[in-house]
């Protein structure tokens, strides 16, 4: 993964979050994003959402929808 990525956030199926969610009838935090910053394991994502926030997410937690070139 590397900035400008387009991904989408996909917890751990066997992670607390996922269940969390499941439970809750919660969906994603976001359904696609742009990797705007990445340091060791992490990536900082700019969802589209209305109101977007930065948050900082774990390699493991996204899934990349499209390369950046």
């Amino acid at each position: 993964m590397k900035t400008g990525d387009l991904v989408r956030h996909t917890p751990d199926p066997d992670g607390v979050v996922y269940n969390l969610y499941k439970d809750w009838g919660h969906e994603a935090e976001f359904t696609v994003g742009i990797i705007v910053n990445t340091k060791n394991s992490f990536a900082q994502v700019m969802p589209c959402n209305p109101a977007p926030k930065l948050r900082w997410y774990q390699y493991e937690e996204l899934e990349v929808v499209s390369e950046s070139r």
